[in-house]
């Protein structure tokens, strides 16, 4: 096999990976959104976006926390609901970062793309675990929002170093640094704000994610 064919190949299989890692991506807030809803609708009881937490719905117990009032918004159908969503929402995330990850060179863009994989997989961990199971969901429940805030900070920063006279790319770099900002401001308040706080940062992920997606896309359709 020669050079010239060599290379065909593996901007082929560049091609199918972006496209697929797209395509994974934008049904990401899809599949997170639809389940959240489903889960909240068939919730036995009044979710709250400030009492409660996201997690709540996965299954609760009282025995870790120091707050009993919490609205008891948890069942076997809310459980089924809310766990799939992590589970099907972290390997979407997890196909996405792969492809973030070989759509540019730059080692702060790839150390960002290895931040959003750890987060996609944390989220994936934290279905299988459900909340009752303490430490370990939590822990993997709470990285998401630390890890992906940070891998968008990396990313725009790679971004904005490389795109200094490109109007194109330091819109893409301020819109990324900008919504990582948000989304670490809203894992701030994660004891008050609870589940809006959860929210804020999850829709500025979620956001950035389906604009990369696109962006993974457009150069996908431009590889021969």
């Amino acid at each position: 096999m020669d050079v010239a064919t060599t290379k065909s190949e593996s901007t082929r299989s560049k091609k199918r990976i972006l496209t697929l890692a797209g395509a994974c991506g934008i049904l990401v807030p899809v599949v997170l959104g639809i389940m959240l809803l489903l889960a909240i609708r068939y919730s036995p009881g009044n979710f709250s976006w400030t009492q409660n937490w996201m997690c709540d719905l996965t299954g609760m117990s009282y025995m870790y926390f120091w707050d009993v009032s919490r609205p008891l918004v948890s069942s076997s159908v809310t459980e089924i609901i809310s766990r799939s969503s992590y589970i099907v929402g972290g390997i979407l995330g997890i196909i996405f970062s792969i492809g973030l990850y070989i759509d540019e060179d730059a080692p702060s863009h790839r150390l960002g793309a290895v931040f959003a994989m750890l987060g996609a997989g944390a989220l994936t961990v934290a279905g299988i675990f459900p909340a009752p199971m303490g430490l370990i969901h939590w822990v993997p429940g709470v990285a998401p929002v630390l890890l992906f805030p940070t891998a968008m900070l990396l990313i725009g920063g790679a971004l904005l170093d490389r795109s200094r006279n490109q109007l194109g790319g330091l819109s893409i770099a301020g819109l990324t640094i900008a919504l990582g900002i948000i989304a670490l401001a809203g894992a701030s308040l994660l004891i008050y704000g609870r589940a809006a706080a959860e929210l804020t940062s999850w829709v500025m992920i979620e956001v950035w994610i389906v604009v990369f997606s696109v962006r993974m896309l457009i150069h996908a359709s431009h590889l021969a």
